[in-house]
């Protein structure tokens, strides 16, 4: 069970169902926010951090640990005028190092990658930020983590699964300016480009390996001035061997410590733009509505006929909304619209068949007579397919932005992409869809659901296009070339994680899935729909779970890729459980 199952229970199911699961004090916790009084979050976290810390004796021991590759350390801090003071702050800090750090200094101006190798022979480089301050243990961690093989389990076929790190990144959290509380931790993803294109999501302290460096010493690469930007975006376009450590690992200190971490210098959308230009991507970098966060418009080449797929049964007032907001809210027009009609028994269904094929000869009916299975209907509609992509659709959803298809298809369209997901609203514009994390709940579940829209607390989620393991078939979009490469939906998931399975089946094929929340549409789907209600649906519910757990056992295990293992598997809301 976990917390989404109890928006059908009344509050005494609730309370005993949070004692059950969490205990006593985090039942009370909530109630008390419930009930309106305030609860110190901060208090909770700096716990956490004390039970995070490590022991004077496991420093020492991690100090006389020897290791295959014992890198020569050097640490520069990017720091000059006024930020001289916090520079010299993070320059101490690294004293207490269980691993011994060679050298650290502080670059008072610009300096060219190729000075920077040619002044020391250091064999890592660690670039931190002024003000942060690291765990005694960071510089052994990033030295541990160069020493392990990687495994990944979505490379693709004929890919290397396994790979030493040539980057090392970690998470981080906050610093009040006393330097006595650590506040509002920033659990990252994995390895996500798409990501760094919507903001330095890295953050102010990273490890590199010389090696990397060659590859661009030459270059025009700026490597002091921007927070680290360019440099990691050079490192980005030159290798994927980045390991991220699931640890808090260092701190960033600053007088606001009450939202979340970023730069809000407008200056560092150059550094997308020059990544762009220099990887010959065609696109537009835009600021969002929230200050410190992108949005990188890809221009699309060509005009791609969209093949919408929408399986329907019945409810022609539902039907008619999605087709209309299609057919007259929607900037897009290069499409078709295929209707899988799925045994319908009312006549005036039928009869609005008939005159919206009228209405546009963009819109086809297909028919599938046998009995529902929504991954057999959407296979066999797609057969029907002209369109070099295809979008399924569910027939409760209407466009928000006008331009939701073409994000979907900029995105969808470029190299090594094979699906691409869009956020989706309830009718109170609370959020139903924000990707799909799997191992929530046991198998998977939608990121951000039934939470309001840019909520400080899970920044930058709400904002930013990324890499996700999966998003909903509700809104759906696939290249019909990788669609037919991975087989189509499983036809054994009638009903359940069909959506999920295919688009993992897609992250095993070695193509990524994106999330683009530039793409919004409302879905209609009610909120307390909770479990299928009878006891025939409720067994093949759970007979479906059971079959993609079981086929997805070693995924499920390892956990997402794009969720941090520090938060909740009971909640979409990227929070601890503590």
């Amino acid at each position: 069970m976990n917390d989404f199952d109890t928006v059908n229970m009344n509050k005494a199911q609730k309370t005993v169902y949070y004692l059950r699961e969490y205990g006593f004090h985090y039942t009370m916790r909530r109630a008390m926010k419930k009930l309106g009084f305030k609860v110190d979050e901060d208090s909770e976290y700096m716990t956490w951090v004390r039970k995070q810390q490590c022991s004077t004796k496991e420093l020492e021991l991690q100090s006389k640990e020897k290791f295959p590759f014992m890198p020569k350390v050097t640490v520069y801090v990017e720091g000059c005028g006024e930020q001289a003071a916090d520079a010299g702050f993070t320059k101490a800090a690294f004293k207490k190092q269980s691993y011994r750090v060679a050298k650290v200094k502080v670059a008072l101006e610009q300096m060219s990658l190729d000075h920077l190798l040619n002044e020391d022979d250091a064999d890592v480089f660690v670039f931190a930020a002024a003000g942060t301050k690291p765990r005694n243990q960071y510089i052994y961690d990033c030295v541990k983590a160069m020493n392990e093989d990687v495994k990944l389990l979505y490379a693709g076929e004929g890919k290397e699964d396994t790979f030493r790190p040539l980057l090392v990144y970690t998470d981080e959290d906050r610093i009040t300016p006393d330097g006595k509380r650590y506040v509002k931790p920033y659990f990252k993803p994995d390895m996500s480009l798409e990501l760094l294109c919507n903001f330095q999501y890295v953050g102010g302290m990273f490890a590199v390996r010389r090696e990397l460096l060659e590859q661009f010493r030459n270059t025009d690469v700026e490597v002091f001035g921007n927070g680290w930007y360019d440099l990691l975006f050079y490192c980005f376009e030159h290798t994927e061997k980045i390991a991220h450590i699931q640890e808090v690992l260092f701190s960033r200190r600053g007088a606001d410590t009450t939202r979340f971490g970023r730069s809000e210098d407008r200056g560092q959308k150059r550094y997308i733009e020059r990544h762009l230009k220099r990887t010959g991507v065609d696109a537009v970098v835009e600021n969002s509505e929230v200050p410190g966060f992108y949005h990188v418009k890809y221009q699309i080449k060509g005009n791609p006929l969209l093949s919408i797929i929408i399986p329907n049964k019945d409810h022609i007032d539902i039907l008619d909304q999605c087709i209309q907001s299609l057919l007259h809210h929607n900037n897009y027009q290069n499409f078709e619209i295929i209707i899988a009609e799925n045994n319908s028994t009312e006549p005036e269904t039928f009869e609005y068949y008939e005159k919206i094929k009228k209405v546009d000869n963009r819109i086809n009916i297909v028919y599938w007579k046998k009995e529902f299975n929504y991954s057999a209907i959407n296979n066999f509609a797609a057969e029907f397919a002209a369109g070099e992509l295809l979008l399924f659709l569910n027939n409760d959803t209407e466009l928000i932005s006008a331009d939701s298809l073409t994000e979907m298809i900029s995105y969808c369209y470029r190299p090594g992409v094979g699906a691409a997901g869009a956020m989706l609203y309830y009718e109170d514009d609370t959020i139903q869809h924000g990707g799909v994390v799997i191992k929530i709940g046991g198998f998977a579940a939608n990121a951000l659901w039934s939470l309001t829209d840019r909520d400080e607390r899970y920044y930058p989620y709400s904002v930013t296009a990324r890499e996700f393991t999966a998003c909903t078939a509700a809104c759906l979009m696939m290249k019909k070339s990788v669609f037919q490469k991975v087989g189509g939906f499983d036809e054994k998931l009638v009903v359940a994680l069909n959506d999920v399975d295919i688009c993992m089946k897609v992250r095993k094929s070695g193509e990524l899935i994106m999330f683009n929340p530039y793409a919004t549409l409302h879905h209609y789907e009610s909120k307390s729909r909770g479990f299928e209600n009878t006891p025939e649906k409720q067994e093949r519910f759970n007979r479906e779970i059971a079959y993609f757990q079981s086929k997805w056992e070693k995924e499920l295990e390892a956990g997402d890729p794009y969720y941090n293992r520090n938060q909740t598997l009971h909640r979409a809301d990227y929070t601890m459980d503590y």
